[in-house]
């Protein structure tokens, strides 16, 4: 009962003005006068009731729990009069249910009502400032037309996952025709993406798989490598047993991904099959900083993206 004072009294605290300052002195006063009469009440029965000049006895502590609590009941009255006298609040803040919060005699769940409440403040600024915001803007009608931006300049969507397939076969034997000691082999064995397989020379062999019409994944093995398993069909992603070409294998995905361009995907695809065939002379290029063929028993495994130049590992830029 006592908190439900408190909570009332705290709650009309903001809404007192005037002469109700004067008021709400007075009620704080008997609330303080209240919770020291409480005080002192548990501490005696904490303590045991004390005696002039040091009495042995057990004493009447019925007699002390029947006087102090008269006093309490006093001031609690006093305390209830003063507090009905306050102004109530003209604006009572609703939060429906979760106001029975401040009733919890959990102390560890109390501050959630404040918490709450501060939120609620907060929220209520969001939407002023919100919709003050929206009436500024609205009134300030930009149109994307006053850039100086041709309509004929601005490229359409364009949607590389999901593309005719006469468009990828036309690209895939343009580069197949682009370099005469690389072969590729165009076919679908899972659907509607494409799967390259990649013949170059008497050096490597590795198979690209399309998504639409970008590169999604590469995988290079040696050339005395199959490219196909055990049932016959296309091995995607079964990894070389050379580490030469397991590093190929990664730097040909960090290549797929540096020369993707969703709106100019087949420039990227032609780029990316220009860097491929760098590699015809894997094993017999030198390092293009240390002018070795061979560091650490690997040979330059590495083609720099736009020049094509040839580094070790340790040696790339």
């Amino acid at each position: 009962m006592l908190r439900t004072i408190v909570e009332q009294t705290i709650g009309r605290m903001a809404a007192s003005e005037g002469s109700g300052v004067e008021a709400l002195t007075v009620s704080l006063n008997s609330l303080h006068s209240l919770r020291s009469v409480v005080t002192q009440f548990l501490q005696t029965i904490a303590d045991g009731p004390k005696y002039e000049n040091d009495q042995d006895g057990e004493g009447d502590l019925q007699e002390v729990a029947v006087k102090a609590m008269g006093d309490i009941r006093n001031k609690l009255r006093e305390l209830e009069t003063q507090v009905a006298g306050l102004t109530s609040s003209t604006i009572p803040v609703n939060l429906g249910n979760t106001g029975l919060l401040s009733l919890d005699p959990s102390p560890d769940k109390l501050p959630q009502y404040y918490q709450l409440l501060d939120c609620y403040t907060y929220m209520e600024k969001v939407h002023s400032y919100s919709a003050t915001l929206h009436s500024v803007l609205s009134a300030n009608n930009l149109k994307r037309s006053s850039v100086s931006l041709s309509a004929k300049r601005r490229r359409p969507i364009q949607l590389n996952h999901n593309v005719p397939h006469q468009q990828v076969d036309i690209l895939i034997q343009g580069i197949n025709q682009m370099f005469q000691d690389m072969n590729l082999t165009l076919s679908r064995p899972f659907g509607n993406n494409a799967v390259v397989q990649v013949v170059l020379g008497r050096v490597l062999k590795a198979v690209v798989t399309f998504k639409g019409i970008l590169i999604e994944w590469v995988v290079v093995r040696a050339h005395n490598e199959p490219l196909l398993d055990e049932e016959g069909k296309v091995d995607l992603y079964t990894p070389s047993q050379y580490k030469v070409f397991q590093k190929v294998t990664d730097n040909a995905n960090a290549a797929m991904l540096n020369f993707c361009s969703p709106g100019f995907s087949d420039l990227s695809v032609r780029s990316f099959f220009t860097w491929l065939h760098s590699f015809v002379s894997l094993f017999t290029d030198v390092c293009k900083k240390c002018s070795y063929h061979l560091h650490n028993h690997m040979p330059p495994t590495w083609r720099e993206f736009r020049t094509l130049d040839p580094f070790h590992e340790e040696c790339k830029p």
